[in-house]
C-alpha cells in the first residue's frame, strides 16, 4: 500500500471514527481504508491509555500530521 499523494510506505496514523478507519500519512493525505474494519483496528491497537483530542484536526497537528513533516519519516 503507497500513499497516492506522495507514495510513503510507512509512517501513517491510523485513525477510527464510527465503524470506519482512516489513513493519515505525513505529507497530510488521508484516505478510507476500507480493507481494515474497526474490530481489527481495536485488536491490534488495544492501547489502555488513549490520547484524546478536542478535534481530529487538533490530534493531526499535536502528531505531526498535518503535511508539516511531508517528506520525512521518523523512526
Amino acid at each position: 500500500m503507497l500513499c497516492s499523494a506522495c507514495s510513503a510506505r510507512r509512517d501513517w496514523l491510523l485513525i477510527n471514527r464510527g465503524r470506519h478507519v482512516w489513513i493519515v500519512c505525513r505529507c497530510g493525505h488521508q484516505w478510507l481504508e476500507p480493507e481494515i474494519r474497526r474490530a481489527d483496528f481495536d485488536a491490534l491497537v488495544g492501547a489502555p491509555d488513549w490520547t484524546h483530542h478536542d478535534s481530529v484536526q487538533e490530534g493531526l497537528v499535536a502528531l505531526g500530521f498535518d503535511g508539516a513533516f511531508a517528506g520525512l519519516y521518523l523512526g
